[in-house]
């Protein structure tokens, strides 16, 4: 038996250990209303043992009534999420509520779903200290919170374990120059193939695009891939071997080249079947909803799109037709080319702003903890990034998984690739918006005026 002696022993010393991972390695961030003193550390230094969060909670506890008693007790927080998200987000709050619930201080947390993981950054950039305390977001948005300081940094008593919970490529896309500014949620923020295996019987089935258009024209069915999009139509530039790169600081691309050219004039192909066999525009829905509909009534037999959708489209046709792939090759150049994408991860980010910067943080490491990213695939279909979570028998087992794995030898993180300059250039997904309602009857010399006005707007 372990004497009391010792007993008392490890209880000092555990609440010890987390007072120092509370209180090391402070950082003071000045604002309008005095400091705001957070702790953070490089992903490097806190890379070692995982601390027992479990055996802290007494600790944490005190810290939120320390940071409740400067608001009357009351710990308000505002939490940003995509509408589809609310319902799971909001449940998996109401556990954190009562994980942490104590004496002299309550809570007031707020599920806002109005600003998703696309719009979270800008939205958060427009005014700092307006913004939520705790957001989703999409690793591309990173740097640019960062820069602006308006993203608290991960402290010493989290980003240990997140450092050993998750993969190396996770923790390279929540850092910038080794400083760790966000929690790991998702791992599937990129897109790929879902079909119908009634339409499409094997996978070679699904492996040209060309032929996956014949193939669902032949049933009165549809391909389904928005050109008008930014993000999804740069799949064809990627595969055209156009450049597009941020260092961090400055966003590069080479749009205006024969590659560029190859590229649109590939979309010009694929929009010639518009209606007859390929939709390349929502029709007036945001894609979800568009995808959704068009399993749902048949007139889809594929899309490209992520994992946020697969329960749906699971629902219209059923588990056992649904498929998934990577995604296929188009003709790009006379020559058939494996179509390339985004790839990268949705992260939970904690305002530098906030009046309770442990009690957010704490919340943030509660919402993609094993449990809450097991549970989030369960219900929502998002793929974990987290490794633990990713042994569930049903998650190695996902077709969707598999879909990302075979993707991720041509797909391009985000936070390497565009910033928010990238996505403010509306002619990007204007042109191919374009190419589909002309349905690729646009000449080369006009296709290459649009792309150099695409050029001149990235280099202003």
């Amino acid at each position: 038996m372990v004497s009391k002696t010792k007993r008392v022993l490890a209880v000092i010393l555990t609440g010890m250990m987390a007072a120092a991972a509370l209180t090391g390695c402070q950082q003071t961030v000045q604002n309008d209303g005095g400091s705001t003193t957070s702790t953070a550390s490089t992903a490097t230094e806190s890379a070692g043992e995982a601390k027992d969060i479990e055996a802290m909670t007494d600790t944490i506890k005190a810290k939120m009534k320390e940071e409740a008693a400067a608001t009357d007790g009351k710990l308000s927080i505002t939490f940003w999420c995509a509408g589809d998200d609310r319902k799971f987000e909001k449940s998996r709050i109401e556990e954190f509520q009562k994980k942490y619930a104590g004496d002299g201080y309550e809570f007031d947390i707020s599920v806002k779903a109005s600003v998703g993981e696309g719009e979270a950054g800008g939205k958060v950039l427009e005014s700092p200290k307006d913004a939520a305390d705790v957001f989703n977001f999409a690793d591309d948005q990173l740097s640019s919170l960062v820069e602006s300081k308006a993203i608290a940094p991960v402290i010493d008593l989290y980003n240990s374990n997140v450092v050993a919970n998750n993969s190396p490529e996770t923790v390279d896309a929540y850092q910038i120059n080794g400083t760790p500014y966000a929690f790991p949620k998702t791992s599937d923020n990129g897109y790929f193939l879902y079909y119908d295996k009634r339409v499409y019987p094997n996978e070679s089935d699904v492996a040209s695009l060309d032929d996956m258009i014949e193939k669902a024209a032949a049933e009165k069915k549809n391909v389904y891939m928005n050109l008008g999009n930014a993000w999804y139509n740069a799949a064809f530039y990627f595969s055209a071997g156009v450049k597009i790169k941020y260092d961090g600081t400055k966003q590069t691309t080479t749009f205006n080249t024969d590659e560029g050219l190859n590229a649109a004039k590939a979309m010009c192909h694929v929009a010639e079947k518009s209606e007859k066999g390929f939709i390349g525009t929502d029709g007036g829905l945001k894609d979800n909803a568009a995808v959704a509909k068009g399993f749902k009534d048949g007139t889809l037999a594929a899309a490209v799109i992520g994992t946020w959708e697969g329960p749906a489209i699971k629902e219209a046709i059923g588990a056992e037709n649904l498929g998934a792939a990577k995604l296929p090759t188009a003709l790009i150049g006379g020559k058939q080319k494996q179509l390339e994408s985004f790839g990268g991860y949705k992260l939970v980010g904690v305002n530098q702003f906030t009046k309770y910067p442990v009690t957010c943080q704490t919340l943030a490491y509660f919402l993609t903890n094993t449990e809450s990213q097991t549970l989030r695939y369960k219900e929502r279909g998002l793929i974990p990034t987290d490794l633990t979570a990713l042994e569930d028998d049903a998650i190695k087992n996902d077709p969707a998984r598999k879909a990302i794995s075979d993707q991720q030898p041509f797909s391009h993180g985000q936070g390497s690739s565009v910033s928010g300059k990238y996505w403010a250039v509306t002619g990007i997904g204007g042109l191919g918006g374009e190419i589909v309602t002309k349905k690729g009857a646009i000449d080369d010399a006009t296709l290459k005026s649009s792309l150099q006005s695409i050029q001149n707007q990235i280099d202003t």
